[in-house]
Formats: structure tokens, C-alpha cells, sequence
């Protein structure tokens, strides 16, 4: 049995962004980016693209990566990760399954590998990779992570809202299974832990706005702009030589 299998789920019909993993991004195919990097990693070599399309069997065979078919109707509008999920680890059984989404184009192989060094060495039986957001949030008109009884909080002093980009999930797979075969749900399995994305890496493509942003972010990194000096007005210059403080 394989340790740690990690997969690359690709459903043919999504929705929101039609044909999304095989729409070009700055002229490479959205999933060919997760591919390149996994390649590069040190832990995540047993790879499998999940899809219920042939298409990407052929994209699997440029990458050098596995294929796994999907049944169609666990590849639905209406099918849940929790089963697709279960169907796989039944089939293809391993101590760990790791799933990274093509929809986060931006991770690193050391962000990958990372988190699975994170998962290895902890007592969780579900990471959750999450972009802590550090700002005033309410749901449903009801504030959660700061309260309106009082005077405002600075949002440096808030505690982060964990919000999920599913750039990564991994799971003990006999527990999922378990879990999943009792409950019918797998995915929030036992004792979570979360693993933040920092920077572009917290770039999630779901909607046609999202890939028109990724699309200049890939630009501006190919371009290697990303390590560069700030630049200011000839006024703020003059404030921060005098050692002003301009917080806000």
C-alpha cells in the first residue's frame, strides 16, 4: 500500500468557468500549472488526475502523471467530494490521500510539501489549507470575530478568519473511510487542522473574474516582478527620511 497518493480532481462540466482546468492561463493550461509544480516536489511523486473525461488521460500521459476515470455520475453538478473521494481511496488504497486543486495555480512545491510535513508530524486527521483573513467579518448581519458592543478594534488585533481555498486537503484515508461509511461524509473527518496560503498562493479560481486576475498575476510573475523596492511620492519620501509615523 502507497503511503501518501495525491490527486488532481478535474470534472469535465464545470459551470461557473466552462472547461476551466483546460482554458489556457497566459497560454498554458490552468491544470498544466499544478502539474509542473508537483512535478518539482519532494513528497507528492505519486500522482493520479481524477476525471470522469478521457481528455485528461491525454494530459496526464504529456505530464507523465496517472489517470484515474471517474464514474459520470460521481462527476455531476449535484456529486459531492465526499464520494468521489471515498470511491477512490476504495480503488486505489493508500495510508494518505493528498488533493490539490488546479484551481489554485499559484502554490509552491515547498507550500505542497510543507503541508504535507505539517499532516506527517501533527495529530490532525484532516488538513484543510485556509487563507486567514484578518478583517472585520459578519455573517448574516451578525458579526464574528469582533464585537459591536464597544469601540472599534483594530483589525491587526482581530483573531483571522480561517477561510478554505481547498489549494490542499489531505486525509487519513482508513479513518475517511470509516467515517464516510458510517456517516456518509468524509471530508471533515476526525480532528482538523488548517494550513494557510500566504501571498498569490491564496489565489482561488472559481469565477470569470478570478481567471482574468490570475491571468495578469501570471503575467506580472513571469515578468519577475514579484521582489521589487517600494516607490513612493517625493512627499511620503521626505516623511519617511524624517522618521515620521504614517499608520493609520
Amino acid at each position: 500500500m502507497k503511503e501518501l497518493i495525491t490527486i488532481i480532481p478535474a470534472r469535465l462540466g464545470s459551470k461557473r468557468v466552462k472547461l476551466k482546468s483546460l482554458r489556457l492561463l497566459d497560454g498554458k493550461p490552468l491544470i498544466g500549472y499544478i502539474l509542473e509544480t508537483l512535478k518539482k516536489t519532494k513528497y507528492h511523486q505519486n500522482i493520479y488526475i481524477n476525471s470522469d473525461s478521457e481528455l485528461y488521460e491525454e494530459i496526464a500521459k504529456h505530464y507523465g502523471v496517472n489517470f484515474y476515470k471517474r464514474d459520470k455520475l460521481l462527476a455531476t453538478s449535484e456529486s459531492l467530494i465526499d464520494d468521489y473521494l471515498y470511491d477512490f481511496m476504495k480503488q486505489k488504497p493508500s495510508n494518505y490521500l493528498a488533493v490539490v486543486n488546479p484551481t489554485s495555480p499559484f502554490v509552491s512545491e515547498d507550500f505542497l510539501d510543507n503541508a504535507w510535513k505539517t499532516f506527517r508530524d501533527g495529530d490532525c486527521d484532516t488538513l484543510l489549507s485556509c487563507e486567514n483573513i484578518q478583517t472585520h467579518c459578519f455573517f448574516k448581519g451578525k458579526e464574528i470575530n469582533f464585537s459591536t458592543k464597544g469601540q472599534h478594534p483594530r483589525s491587526q488585533d482581530l483573531v483571522p478568519v480561517q477561510a478554505l481555498n481547498f489549494a490542499i486537503t489531505i486525509f487519513d484515508c482508513n479513518k475517511y473511510i470509516k467515517n464516510y461509511e458510517k456517516n456518509k461524509f468524509g471530508v471533515y473527518t476526525g480532528k482538523l487542522c488548517f494550513f494557510p496560503t500566504e501571498g498569490v498562493e491564496c489565489i482561488d479560481i472559481d469565477y470569470e473574474d478570478d481567471f482574468i486576475f490570475a491571468e495578469f498575476v501570471s503575467r506580472f510573475i513571469k515578468l519577475d516582478k514579484t521582489n521589487f523596492e517600494p516607490e513612493y511620492s517625493s512627499l511620503a519620501d521626505s516623511i519617511i527620511k524624517s522618521n515620521m509615523d504614517v499608520s493609520i
